[in-house]
């Protein structure tokens, strides 16, 4: 038998034309298998290192934990509106500006002054027709007298009188001693001219209700920020945690990149240095990693503090697993109708527009106080009297019988025997001069004239806004579409770099940059969506209907209720 002597040069020469015969057979299989052998000689062997196992995403560690909590964007934005420590201190300003009405409206309570009295006069006898039988004459007096006041809404004043008084003399001419008198009176002040239409107290009435309006504008502006920054800090916490599972998917890959070098190398296919670059290129994706989970933590303190006013609430021992996805939605605008839409809704504006009307209402006060103060002043009103009875030298009595008795008989008497009163009197009050109103007048003048040239230049502002709002908008959506294109290009590119190097017409650093080429186009995309996102809520947010868009209703509480929101 013969046998075929192969020498040892040739013989090396064939087993590598071999290897690499039956290597493009192999290749396919070895890349299925790669995970799985990878992951099986890690635990036998314990591997330590940039090739060791890939973190768990902080999401799916809560959910093993139990600790996760799912909330969608509108759930979270509902949560947030109810314990947000701004709201509720804009709320207690409400409060405030009522409690302010209402102390103004207290200049319209009635008052009730009540009198008692009593006092002795003694005077020396100096007329016959008051002199008593001693030297000097005496009045002993006693009154209780009630009256009520009441300033009314038309500038006006009401006063009601109910007097009683006894009064003893020793004066011979006197026909009662003692005597008792009653008096029921009404008297009103009505202003003509100045104050007729208004005054101080109506002007403040309508400053505050002018302030409480103001304060309105200023809470729906604070719900509008905080639903913004709210849903701003949501999709940088989605982002957080999409980007954390594209920089895994890196890490991944190029473990699965080393692990094919390794055999590569093994072989004698590739030169060991491609291992080291290789693992050079898990580290650093690694430290990527642990970058985007800190992101994660960070965003998710970032929702917490919007969303919990006390900080041994659950939520700072659980972690928010966001459930909207940053799906792109298209959000068409026309420039025109934003501004148009801006400035009819924005509360700057209507800030403003207050401002103004508070600076009419100052200036007509003003105008009031420098009118003629003329006021008409009438009087209606009865006198009773009663005593006992007194009798001439002859017997005859001297007091009519209607008039004797007590106090009971001098009140009869108000009513039943014509012992009226009445008058009509006019004042008038004329300032010769006042150049202190004259500047207060100018100054509100001046004031006005400056409230609206910063009406206007806030206008522009808000003009300037909704336009960088709207091109924003345009280069967001212009970013969407060329990051996806530059992603499915860079999927494609390391596609095609993979197989070249499969087929040894490529280099490992290739295969590298086309790997991190591809997690930087992934993170470009998500970093896109998540922009034209806020891009969209910015918009709203200036264009002021950020609230109506996504169904929030404020229904707003009275001074003891806190506002809600639907």
């Amino acid at each position: 038998m013969r046998f075929l002597h192969v020498s040892p040069r040739w013989g090396k020469s064939i087993r590598v034309i071999g290897i690499l015969a039956v290597l493009p057979f192999l290749l396919p299989i070895s890349r299925q298998l790669l995970p799985e052998a990878l992951a099986q000689q890690q635990v036998q062997s314990g591997q330590a290192g940039p090739v060791g196992d890939v973190a768990t995403n902080p999401v799916e560690q809560a959910e093993k934990d139990g600790t996760a909590l799912h909330i969608s964007l509108k759930e979270l934005t509902k949560l947030a509106l109810q314990n947000n420590l701004d709201i509720a201190i804009s709320d207690t300003n409400e409060q405030m500006y009522q409690q302010k009405i209402i102390q103004n409206y207290g200049y319209y309570d009635p008052s009730v002054v009540l009198n008692l009295g009593t006092g002795r006069t003694r005077s020396a006898n100096s007329n016959i027709t008051n002199q008593s039988s001693t030297t000097f004459n005496q009045r002993d007096s006693a009154n209780w007298n009630v009256a009520i006041n009441q300033y009314v809404p038309t500038g006006g004043y009401a006063t009601a009188l109910f007097n009683s008084t006894r009064t003893d003399t020793n004066q011979t001419a006197s026909l009662f001693t003692p005597q008792l008198q009653s008096t029921v009176q009404l008297q009103f002040t009505q202003p003509l001219w100045r104050n007729r239409r208004t005054d101080q107290t109506r002007t403040s009435i309508r400053l505050s209700n002018l302030d409480l309006k103001s304060n309105d504008s200023q809470f729906k502006q604070s719900v509008t920020n905080t639903v913004a920054s709210v849903q701003s800090a949501y999709w940088d916490l989605v982002g957080a945690i999409r980007n954390y599972d594209i920089v895994r998917q890196s890490v991944e890959l190029a473990k699965v990149t080393v692990e094919q070098n390794k055999q590569k190398a093994a072989i004698g296919t590739l030169a060991s240095i491609t291992v080291t670059e290789a693992l050079a290129a898990v580290a650093a994706q690694q430290m990527n990693l642990i970058k985007a989970k800190q992101t994660i933590l960070i965003s998710e303190n970032n929702v917490r503090s919007v969303i919990s006013r006390d900080r041994n609430a659950d939520i700072w021992h659980q972690t928010i697993v966001p459930t909207d996805k940053a799906d792109y939605q298209d959000y068409p605008v026309k420039l025109e109708q934003a501004i148009e839409t801006a400035l009819k809704t924005r509360p700057e504006l209507e800030q403003y527009d207050i401002q103004l009307q508070q600076n009419d209402l100052t200036l007509q006060l003003q105008k009031n106080t420098r009118k003629w103060q003329f006021d008409i002043v009438g009087t209606l009103g009865s006198n009773g009297t009663a005593g006992p009875q007194s009798y001439t030298s002859t017997g005859a009595p001297k007091i009519p019988d209607q008039f004797v008795g007590n106090f009971m008989s001098s009140y009869r008497s108000l009513f039943t025997e014509g012992l009226y009163l009445w008058s009509v009197a006019f004042n008038v009050t004329i300032p010769l001069k006042s150049r202190t109103v004259d500047a207060q007048m100018a100054q509100t003048e001046v004031a006005r004239q400056q409230l609206l040239m910063n009406r206007t230049k806030v206008e522009q502002n808000i003009i300037v806004e909704i336009r960088n709002a709207v091109d924003n908008l345009d280069t967001c959506h212009e970013q969407v579409d060329a990051a996806k294109i530059a992603r499915d290009l860079a999927e494609q590119e390391l596609e095609g770099e993979t197989e070249r190097f499969d087929a040894g017409l490529s280099q490992n650093f290739l295969v590298l940059q086309r790997q991190n080429d591809l997690a930087t186009a992934q993170g470009d995309e998500l970093q896109a969506l998540i922009a034209y996102k806020k891009a969209v809520i910015t918009l709203q947010q200036n264009m002021y209907n950020l609230l109506e868009l996504n169904d929030f209703e404020i229904a707003k509480g009275t001074s003891k209720t806190a506002p809600s929101f639907r």
